[in-house]
This record gives structure tokens, C-alpha cells and sequence, in this order.
């Protein structure tokens, strides 16, 4: 899931007008002479760096010269593109270590695009299996034909903390009672070590190899979605999340994603169970959905709330239905909706290529329609 609050409440801090009134934030990022800010309940507001005190915009520069900063975008968009059959990293993960300091426990390491610091010591074959995780993760999202140029980058790579504990990372601003989470305000994937399919022994953490990376996978994806796919206004929540459970539902072994076009998957996923009897959805092959349009324009604190469970595995029907099945698989709405997202546009001026011209109720029929053939039936609750 992508972390609501933006920025730990601890480092909240007193700022000052230039009419010399104070208000309390954590500072976001300074995107040239605006500054973002957020309240502790995560919900972000825009100021002009000259609204600001002297000192206060003196210490923002500095702030912001030195904050991550966010992956260029390519100099063109893969929208179009074909989508990818598999994806396959071929060769070693080429993970390194940066530095190990029991002392002060923080074990720093890299991979090409990513750079993982942790407070316990890695073993080298969990060393090797995350970094060959996150690349190919890295790789496969990238590839898909819908312009994930996201991520913020700090001295070259994406970063991503670990923690040998739920307290510690809890502690840290991990959500209490999650698995994993992605700080839009900083551009940073926090997860603790047993969410990753590693267990502890009396030597170290070891991988399990029954154990699943789902999670990390979901949160991953999250990190490359683009700023424009996740703004606030948009009410994106369905796309954002429907989007990382794609991902991460997409069968994955070492170093290999097999994309599932026929959704087969993803219909496992979000109607039973797995193997395991702990992963997966439940929402069964009849489910009784809540309006598109109300469905659609969710606020995000509300679609990750009590009915998450429901909300993230129906926004996978959904997004997997616009991504290959509208339009005889050829997500022309899918993307035309993320074109105009790109260029900024409103969530109302974006719909219209996104409903193609019709009305959600048949965009309803639709969905239902689709999934009907591949054994789901779906009702919306009017």
C-alpha cells in the first residue's frame, strides 16, 4: 500500500509566514519556488517559497538541494509500446556490499538501480535474492507499456529500508499492522524482514523457500508509478493500488516474471485462497460491487480503510479488465487516461477517454461482461 501519512509525524516541524504566523508541517519537497508541505494526517498542501520567512526559505533550499530527487522521465514515453511476454534477468544480480557496522546496525548495500540499507546484516544468498527480486522487478514494471517513469533517486539509486523487527519498523513510520509501505513524501519502500519471505534462525535471517515477495513486489511497483498517477485531487486510489496488486500478482520466480494477459492469476488471487491458505483476496466468483463512479472517486483514506481488503482486490479486476480486456486487449482507454494524467490533467478531463465516451453504468456492464466469460460474476449495487 502506499503510506498515507506523508513524512513521520516526529519530524513535524514549526514553520513561519512572512506575516509571521506559524503553522506546523513536515516538509515535502521544493519543487523550484514552490514549497509541499504535509499535516501529520498525511494530506498535502502547495505554498510559494516567498510566502515564507527569510530564514525559513533559506533553510528550505538547503533542504531541498539536498533531498532526493525524482527519476527523470525518458525522453519518450513507452505508451503504445507492445506488452512484455516475459521478462528475464539473465546473469548474476551484481548486488554489492557498501558497508557493514554492527555498532551502529546499519548494513548498506547495493544493487544497479537500488540501493537496500538494513539494520541487521544480510546473508549473501538473502543479499543475492533481494537484489535479484528488486531488478527484475525494476525491469518488468518499466516494461510495461504504461510509462512507470516514477521513483526518486538519491546519489543514483531508489532506496529502500529494512528492519529486522515489526517494532523497528514500526518505529521508523511504518504503518502499525502492515506489511510493507511506500513514503510518497520521501520516495522511500520500508518493509520489515519478516513480511519477505525470510525467517530467523539462531545464525541469521535465511530465506524461507516456501516463503512469498509479494508484498515487496506491490510496494516496488508503487515506487515507479509516476507523481501524476498519484496525486491527491485525482481520487486514483482504484488505479494506484489496482495497478501494484497487478504486479505483484504476476507470476514471479527467481529472476522471471510470466506476465498473465488472460488474467487467469489474477482471478485466483482475488476470488479464493492460495496454496498457502494466508494469500489472496477471498472475495469468491459472485461479488456484489459498489457503484463504478463511487468505486472510482474514492478518497484514498477511505479506500484503504476497513473494506481494503475488498477495495484493492476489486481495483485488480478492474485495472486488469482496462489493461486487457477493453477494447480487445488493446488498452487504448488505459492509456489514453494515463496520457492526460500525464500531462497534468484533472480527474474529470481524464475520464473522458477513460469512460470512452459512454457513462459508467456502461462501463458497468462491461466489466461484468468480461469477467462473466472468465467465470466472476459481478453485480453493482445501485
Amino acid at each position: 500500500m502506499a503510506a498515507a501519512v506523508a513524512g513521520d509525524p516526529a519530524s513535524a516541524e514549526v514553520w513561519t509566514n512572512a506575516h509571521g504566523q506559524s503553522f506546523e508541517a513536515n516538509f515535502v519537497r521544493l519543487d523550484g519556488e514552490r514549497v509541499i508541505f504535509a499535516f501529520e494526517n498525511g494530506r498535502q498542501f502547495l505554498t510559494q517559497l516567498g510566502e515564507l520567512s527569510a530564514a525559513d526559505q533559506l533553510k528550505l533550499r538547503r533542504l531541498g538541494a539536498s533531498a532526493p530527487r525524482p527519476v527523470a522521465a525518458p525522453k519518450k514515453l513507452n505508451f503504445g509500446h507492445p506488452w512484455p511476454r516475459e521478462i528475464r534477468m539473465d546473469g548474476p544480480s551484481q548486488s554489492r556490499v557498501i558497508s557493514e557496522d554492527p555498532e551502529q546496525k546499519r548494513f548498506v548495500y547495493e544493487s544497479p538501480h537500488y540501493r537496500f540499507t538494513c539494520d541487521v546484516r544480510l546473508t549473501p544468498d538473502v543479499l543475492r535474492n533481494f537484489a535479484m527480486m528488486f531488478e527484475t522487478t525494476y525491469k518488468y514494471t518499466t516494461a510495461l507499456p504504461l510509462s512507470l517513469t516514477g521513483g526518486w533517486e538519491k546519489k543514483g539509486r531508489l532506496e529502500i529500508l529494512l528492519f529486522e523487527s515489526m517494532q523497528g519498523y514500526v518505529g521508523a513510520g511504518g504503518g502499525p499492522g502492515t506489511a510493507a509501505c511506500f513514503r510518497p513524501s520521501t520516495g522511500v519502500v520500508m518493509a520489515p524482514l519478516v513480511s519477505l519471505g525470510l525467517e530467523k534462525t539462531p545464525t541469521g535471517f535465511s530465506l524461507d523457500t516456501k516463503g512469498k515477495n509479494d508484498v515487496l513486489i506491490h510496494e516496488l511497483a508503487h515506487q515507479l508509478t509516476p507523481a501524476n498517477y498519484m496525486r491527491d485531487e485525482l481520487r486514483n486510489g482504484w488505479f494506484v493500488e489496482g495497478l501494484a496488486e497487478y504486479v505483484s500478482t504476476t507470476p514471479y520466480s527467481w529472476g522471471y516474471f510470466r506476465p498473465d494477459p488472460h488474467g487467469n492469476a489474477a482471478r485466483a488471487y482475488v476470488t479464493a485462497y492460495g496454496e498457502d491458505e494466508t494469500t489472496g483476496r477471498a472475495l469468491g466468483t459472485k461479488i456484489v460491487a459498489p457503484k463504478l463512479q463511487n468505486f472510482m472517486s474514492m478518497e484514498y483514506r477511505e479506500f484503504s480503510g476497513p473494506k481494503a481488503n475488498f477495495n484493492y482486490g476489486f481495483a485488480l479486476l478492474l485495472t486488469h479488465y482496462f489493461l486487457h480486456m477493453e477494447g480487445n486487449g488493446q488498452a487504448r482507454r488505459i492509456t489514453a487516461y494515463l496520457q492526460k494524467l500525464t500531462d497534468g490533467a484533472s480527474y474529470k478531463e481524464a475520464l473522458v477517454p477513460l469512460l470512452g465516451g459512454s457513462s459508467f453504468r456502461q462501463l458497468e456492464k462491461e466489466v461484468a461482461d468480461a469477467w462473466r466469460k472468465k467465470g466472476v460474476e459481478i453485480v453493482f449495487k445501485h
